[in-house]
């Protein structure tokens, strides 16, 4: 009977050999990352639709603010007396004040939104095509403290993002 628990020790010893050499064979050779992250503030600012955007919408915003610069020193040119007679002029100022504000909060708005909705696509299309599982984003402030820079895939997603932008 002794030499019978021996043997079946000796086989479930085996046993559990062969397998966890099998498993730390599989991990081994079956590597592949799952989970990556990107910079998301490299990404967003790196990718041509933002500086597309922040081309168009800046020149505007840069014109109205050097049409109301200019009705403010309009403004300071004249007397006390004349500023207060000028009420045409000080509605011009208010009005064109509050069109800058609202071009100016609407463009930040309005890049922000479409820039990740677009960018957000292009993720999700390039993590099918690599089989990743998670892609998490980082802008170090955030829920990412720590990533190895070997998992960081933001210039790979950054250039794909942008041939699709540019229609490749």
């Amino acid at each position: 009977m002794n030499n019978l628990n021996r043997l079946t020790i000796i086989n479930t010893v085996l046993i559990l050999t062969i397998i966890v050499i099998a498993l730390v064979s599989y991990l081994r050779f079956n590597n592949k990352e799952e989970i990556v992250y990107v910079n998301n503030v490299r990404l967003f600012n790196g990718f041509n639709m933002t500086k597309d955007i922040k081309t168009t919408e800046e020149t505007k915003i840069n014109k109205q603010a050097k049409e109301l610069d200019l009705l403010y020193v309009k403004l300071k040119s004249l007397t006390e007396e004349e500023q207060s007679l000028n009420k045409n002029l000080q509605q011009q100022i208010a009005y064109k004040s509050k069109a800058l504000q609202e071009l100016q909060d609407n463009y930040t708005h309005n890049l922000s939104q479409n820039v990740w909705k677009r960018l957000n696509d292009y993720i999700k299309e390039y993590a099918k095509t690599r089989s990743f599982k998670i892609i998490v984003g980082t802008s170090g402030n955030g829920n990412v403290m720590f990533a190895e820079e070997s998992i960081d895939i933001t210039n790979e997603i950054l250039e794909f993002s942008n041939k699709k932008y540019e229609g490749n």
